[in-house]
């Protein structure tokens, strides 16, 4: 029997599965015959291949369903369940928070803890809302930044917004960053 083809799972949601199989890239044959297969399964809804990308997207009803049939019906691709990471936090929203704490903790350190970024960019929104206000933008620029600001504050939500401070790894007031 000779090898059979190795696919990676490379996006998985409750609905859909995207398989590649970098191998058979551009073999319009092996994809045909694979989407033939599967769209023979009773869990698969839909089955797009793609031959350019070497992909496989399959629509599912039931996840279960799937990883069973998967199991019994599957004689044509080896599929590498191993290779199934667990989501990364986004590049930017990582780095933009690790900056921000980052830039926190310099501000928390050169002040001796008398001023942190939230209240740097609290003060930075009002002030640009009041100045908004005054130049007579009263449609969207004022409104929203002095939304923003007093989202900081905790006016718009149930907790205070010192609940967030105490909960905070960081310095506490008093104590040098």
């Amino acid at each position: 029997m000779p090898d059979l083809p190795t696919a990676r799972i490379a996006h998985l949601t409750t609905r859909r599965l995207r398989i590649r199989i970098p191998e058979k890239r551009r073999d319009v044959a092996f994809f045909d015959f694979v989407q033939g297969r599967l769209a023979a399964w009773d869990s698969v809804e839909r089955v797009e291949t793609n031959p350019l990308t070497a992909s496989i997207l399959l629509y599912f009803s039931d996840a279960e369903r799937l990883l069973l049939e998967m199991d019994a019906k599957n004689d044509f691709l080896d599929i590498d369940f191993d290779a199934i990471a667990q989501p990364a936090e986004p590049v930017v929203t990582g780095a933009a928070a690790r900056s921000f704490a980052a830039s926190d903790h310099a501000l928390r350190s050169w002040t001796q803890n008398q001023i942190d970024m939230r209240s740097v960019v609290f003060l930075l929104l009002f002030v640009g809302g009041v100045y908004q206000l005054l130049r007579g933008r009263l449609s969207t620029p004022a409104p929203t930044l002095l939304w923003y600001a007093g989202s900081l504050l905790g006016l718009w939500c149930d907790h205070p917004a010192d609940a967030a401070d105490q909960a905070s790894p960081g310095p506490s007031a008093g104590q040098a960053g």
